[in-house]
């Protein structure tokens, strides 16, 4: 057994204890050993790094930087991203499950493109736009500027730590803003482990804290604190709606990211194939703890039973295991509280009436009794009003739904109270564009899925939430628009707006 380590709080460029001084285990959960320890955070704790958050804003340390210079230290930071590519994906891997073949390439690269992109961004954005001058109008000169907002709040969870934490301070500190990061309770390692390689790269004492700790009590006080003027969020539709409230009540800026069940539409024409492919990794990625998650099949009547049959075989052959080992397709579920969570669905589904074509089991014999593990899961007779086919499972867990037409197929899709991502199977690219336009989803992928780029936005329709992450449209959701205008006539007589109520008499 590998020796655990031992983490402090981020607070003002350095590691700190918490003010409780007691700690948490953070477990791999493959194997269920306790890997590291980190701080029980609590509202003192939130105090100490908001208050450092403030005084660094305030100071100009970062907000008063050019564009150019934040760009400068965040392009930098990307880089020690990738040069610290190994460590950073052996951590992520290690507490939240996820294969290392994934986070050795795409997390890592999510992060550093995060912050690239940012600092590219910002160096092209325009630092002034000035308005029209209207012959009428006495000579104004009207422009319009971007400023920070000021200390930021990110909530994060436990399902891609690295890559969801950088869709929010990657846009955040590039805008000039200053951010407290809280990580979930059981994945905070590599946030932490960021905060050391933003603060090497050269981004000031104060601008980017984490703080580690209960999310149910840290997450609630943050949401609410005075000192916090934007909070993002990023998990279930529940704690989203409680955030919120809690922010409105400063009326603080806010962008959440929340929950989904997002449907999958394979028309007639479409490749076996590719169908069968497409909906594997669509429900399976991540062992389906994935917020924009296929998992809901919606599969023309005649293609039903030869596209579950192609599923199940597909299945058989994926490796399932230690999420460390480079030939693993498919590693552990991240908590025991979510593996029960997924076995209740199971019950749940198979209690309304819905069939198992395959798994819903929880994995048993050798490793398997170590860690989280359950059997990818396919369901069929499944209607959409049933409860696991509408409610968030975050799990192995497909449930094919049979249409007769493309109009019903459409109207099943919609009919939800999500709407974060979606998909279409088809080789006829007229028509899937035609379906994807009619789906009520801030992202439909047309024969592929989990394509979450750092150059397009990310977000959700209804209770997915609202806001975007990602691209120029995070940049604005970090930033406040002042207009200043500016009377260029000289004399009091000559200002036209001041004779609306004759004080040039």
């Amino acid at each position: 057994m590998a020796e655990v380590m031992e983490y402090g709080m981020f607070i003002d460029g350095a590691f700190v204890p918490g003010d409780s001084g007691e700690m948490m285990e953070v477990i791999n959960p493959a194997t269920r050993e306790v890997v590291a320890r980190v701080p029980r955070g609590n509202k003192h704790d939130v105090d100490k790094a908001l208050a450092s958050a403030r005084q660094a804003f305030e100071s100009g340390v970062w907000s008063d930087k050019k564009p150019e210079e934040r760009a400068e230290i965040l392009f930098n930071a990307a880089l020690m991203v990738v040069a610290n590519k190994e460590r950073l994906s052996y951590l992520e891997s290690l507490t939240s499950g996820g294969t290392i073949r994934r986070t050795s390439t795409v997390d890592v690269a999510s992060v550093a493109a995060s912050l690239a992109i940012s600092a590219a961004l910002i160096k092209e954005l325009p630092k002034v736009e000035h308005a029209m001058c209207p012959p009428w109008i006495a000579p104004m000169h009207s422009y319009i500027k971007r400023e920070p907002i000021g200390v930021c709040a990110g909530i994060t969870p436990w399902n891609f730590p690295m890559i969801l934490a950088a869709y929010k301070f990657a846009p955040a500190l590039a805008m000039g803003n200053s951010i407290v990061m809280k990580p979930a309770s059981i994945t905070p390692v590599t946030t932490l482990e960021l905060a050391k390689i933003l603060h090497d790269a050269g981004v000031p004492a104060g601008v980017f804290n984490v703080v580690t700790g209960p999310g149910s009590s840290m997450g609630d006080y943050l949401a609410g604190h005075p000192e916090v003027d934007k909070i993002a969020f990023t998990g279930s539709t529940a704690v989203g709606r409680r955030i919120a409230e809690q922010a409105a009540k400063g009326i603080k800026r806010v962008t959440l990211e929340l929950g989904g069940k997002s449907p999958l539409i394979v028309l007639e024409d479409a490749d076996l194939d590719v169908a069968c492919n497409m909906t594997l990794f669509a429900f399976l990625f991540h062992s389906g703890q994935v917020c924009e998650s296929g998992t809901r099949l919606i599969v023309p009547r005649k293609l039903h039973d030869a596209l579950v049959d192609k599923l199940i075989q597909k299945i058989k052959k994926l490796t399932i295991g230690n999420q460390m080992d480079m030939a693993t397709d498919l590693g552990p579920i991240a908590s025991e509280d979510q593996l029960n969570t997924i076995k209740e669905y199971v019950r749940i589904g198979l209690e309304e009436g819905a069939e198992l074509a395959y798994g819903g089991r929880v994995l048993t014999g050798g490793i398997y009794d170590k860690g989280f593990f359950f059997e990818p899961t396919i369901f069929v007779n499944c209607r959409n009003s049933m409860r696991q086919v509408r409610e968030e499972i975050f799990g192995p867990v497909q449930c094919v739904i049979p249409y007769d037409d493309l109009e019903e197929a459409i109207h099943i899709a919609n009919d939800s109270p999500y709407g974060l991502g979606g998909g279409v199977c088809s080789r006829d690219v007229a028509k899937a564009q035609k379906v994807a336009a009619k789906m009520r989803t801030g992202t439909v992928w047309i024969n592929t899925w989990h394509v979450l780029r750092p150059d397009v936005p990310f977000g959700g329709y209804k209770e997915s939430g609202y806001g975007r992450e990602n691209w120029y449209h995070a940049l604005m959701a970090y930033s406040e628009v002042k207009h200043i205008c500016q009377d260029l006539t000289p004399d009091a007589d000559d200002k036209i707006m001041f004779s609306l109520i004759g004080l040039n008499k």
